[in-house]
């Protein structure tokens, strides 16, 4: 007699990326409740069970869905509002028009667009640093949509939150007590940055990581101004200090790292995780990231989006296929970055950075069941010879036909089931109107072009 469980995919080209990258051809994958119960060959597993749901995955591919390892999920509201300037005056920019118009009820809304573009595009999970973090991670469990998220520390009152820093600690705690083993979310500290946190009050946000068990995010060396304003008032690089500060224990998560230098590279093997986000890098100017020189030394590499009012889109496809073209650009090597390794970076090596390998990033037996469905029959993925090549190179967000968190079907035959994307996308053009009445078209136009 079969034994009875959820969800059968069946049919698939089915990549696990486990510890052998095992590729399983003509595959089935059987689900029960929020885990993956079994994986093989098709005839053998739907020999062995009988499903209430069936998902043919014919001509299709089926992995572990895709983690943004780094973004701000409800800047969504801010695409495309701040555009060509340098990163320093461009975070001004954007910080005036968040304090004006970002709050809980705000923030709540504009990142549930987010999640519905990450959902559409296969990304099952993301690192999200941002005000009113409550409120995300709320939205995050209504939408079904697995987040790691955190009290932001970031000094000042003059801020969307208006928090003290002593008031950012309390909260935090609040925050911590209340997302623990909570289905979805996972707790995460969150400090901006060394240049907006002075060392004193890292090393209270260190102690708190300390007292809890849990990672800390926090960018880090991304430009090259940011790396020599730190060094003036510190005496130290980003890295550096926060090497000094304790940061590098095996549990930092530090977003960018473009500006670090060979010495630096060998003080992060081993201790911390480097979000790599190529578009949002290219798009300010900070710099290409020596990925290359990090993971020969040791560093694990994963990657990010950044968030929309930066890289403009929530793609994690294109932070693949950048990550792996522009190492080998960078580098003069065509031979670095495999398509394979590219995949591993927003899959397994993902979800080991941000402390969930036990977890999520691979498809293996007693893994949660967060599972991407590309399909191939389209004729920018005709033919296929290599099935990563044509991930990385070839696939894109609209290749997406089903999505799984949890167990749970999000996405079904390219539409979302458990976001009105109508409602939403309407709740979000209500609030960006309140945006424009702040910042008028004109102001936005540039006088004098450079071309």
């Amino acid at each position: 007699m079969k034994q009875k469980i959820d969800t059968l995919i069946t049919k698939a080209l089915i990549i696990t990326m486990d510890s052998t990258h095992r590729i399983i051809e003509q595959g089935a994958i059987a689900v029960d409740h929020d885990s993956i119960l079994d994986i093989g060959k098709n005839d053998e597993i739907t020999a062995r069970y009988e499903a209430a749901q069936t998902i043919d995955a014919s001509s299709s591919i089926a992995m572990p869905g895709l983690i943004n390892t780094h973004t701000h999920l409800a800047t969504a509201i801010f695409r495309g509002l701040v555009e060509d300037m340098q990163l320093s005056p461009w975070l001004q920019e954007v910080w005036r028009y968040e304090k004006a118009i970002m709050d809980g009820a705000t923030v709540g809304v504009s990142s549930r667009l987010a999640m519905l573009e990450s959902v559409l595009g296969g990304v099952t999970c993301a690192v999200d640093m941002y005000w009113f973090p409550i409120e995300t991670a709320a939205m995050a469990q209504r939408i079904g949509f697995r987040l790691v998220n955190g009290p932001v520390f970031i000094e000042g009152t003059d801020l969307p939150d208006g928090m003290s820093f002593q008031q950012r600690e309390k909260y935090a705690e609040e925050f911590v007590e209340r997302a623990t083993d909570t289905p979805l979310i996972e707790p995460m500290l969150m400090p901006h940055s060394t240049y907006t946190d002075r060392p004193e009050m890292l090393a209270r946000v260190k102690r708190m990581a300390d007292k809890y068990g849990l990672m800390v995010n926090i960018h880090a060396a991304e430009t090259a101004l940011e790396r020599d304003e730190v060094r003036t008032r510190f005496g130290k690089t980003p890295i550096r200090l926060l090497h000094d500060l304790g940061f590098l224990d095996g549990r930092a998560l530090l977003a960018h790292c473009v500006h670090v230098d060979d010495e630096e590279i060998a003080l992060l093997a081993g201790t911390a995780s480097v979000a790599h986000n190529p578009m949002s890098n290219l798009k300010l100017a900070s710099g290409i990231a020596p990925l290359a020189r990090m993971v020969d030394a040791g560093v694990r590499v994963c990657l990010g989006t950044d968030g929309a009012q930066s890289g403009n889109d929530l793609d994690m496809w294109l932070a693949m296929r950048l990550a792996a073209v522009l190492q080998k650009c960078a580098n003069g090597d065509p031979t670095l970055f495999r398509a394979e390794d590219a995949v591993a970076m927003a899959t397994i090596e993902a979800a080991k950075a941000i402390g969930l390998g036990n977890k999520i990033g691979s498809l293996e037996p007693g893994k949660k069941a967060d599972i991407v469905i590309v399909h191939l029959d389209s004729p920018h993925l005709t033919p296929m010879y290599d099935p990563y090549a044509q991930l990385v190179y070839a696939v894109g967000r609209e290749d997406v036909a089903t999505v799984l968190i949890d167990g749970k079907v999000v996405v079904r035959d390219r539409m979302p089931v458990t976001i009105d994307p109508r409602e939403c996308i309407a709740s979000v053009n209500k609030i960006s109107e309140r945006v424009r009445a702040k910042v008028p078209l004109s102001a936005r136009r540039i006088e004098k072009p450079h071309i």
